[in-house]
């Protein structure tokens, strides 16, 4: 498949590959959200419960921009659990309280370490890459999970 629509052609499968790496992060945050969202003890804050949902739902919408954007350089996206597994950097999670504060805390530790790997790839993608517009777009990003981390705060 030939890439299209503005991405350089030479750098079309590094950028792909970049962005299949941010795409596996999405996804285990993503996962993780959920996980929270259906443990949550029900009796808790109503508040919590529409929080992780809403956020679950924006890293749905994050995900397919991030599938777009790798499959306008030309090339598929790795969609199977086990390449993702080894592409992503967070860790999973494991059996935390139904209180929401212990998830409330991994989960905002996920969206920093997230954040500073979001950095590194826009300053990768202007500089080296010269791929300006999709620098532009990994900071759009970083201001969502930057949103996301001010909402998950006002609970700790």
């Amino acid at each position: 498949m030939e890439p299209i629509l503005g991405v350089i052609e030479r750098n079309s499968v590094k950028t792909a590959q970049a962005l299949n790496v941010v795409l596996a992060d999405e996804f285990l945050l993503y996962t993780k959200t959920r996980n929270v969202h259906s443990n949550l003890d029900k009796n808790d804050l109503h508040g919590k419960i529409m929080l992780f949902k809403a956020q679950y739902e924006e890293l749905e919408v994050i995900m397919d921009s991030i599938a777009e954007r790798i499959h306008s350089t030309g090339y598929n996206i790795p969609a199977t659990l086990e390449v993702f597994l080894e592409l992503e950097h967070l860790a999973e999670q494991y059996e935390l309280k139904n209180d929401g504060m212990e998830a409330i805390a991994d989960l905002l530790e996920d969206h920093e370490s997230l954040i500073i790997r979001l950095q590194k790839k826009a300053a990768y993608f202007g500089n080296e890459l010269q791929e300006s517009g999709v620098g532009r777009y990994i900071i759009q990003l970083i201001e969502m999970h930057q949103n996301m981390i001010g909402s998950l705060k006002i609970y700790l």
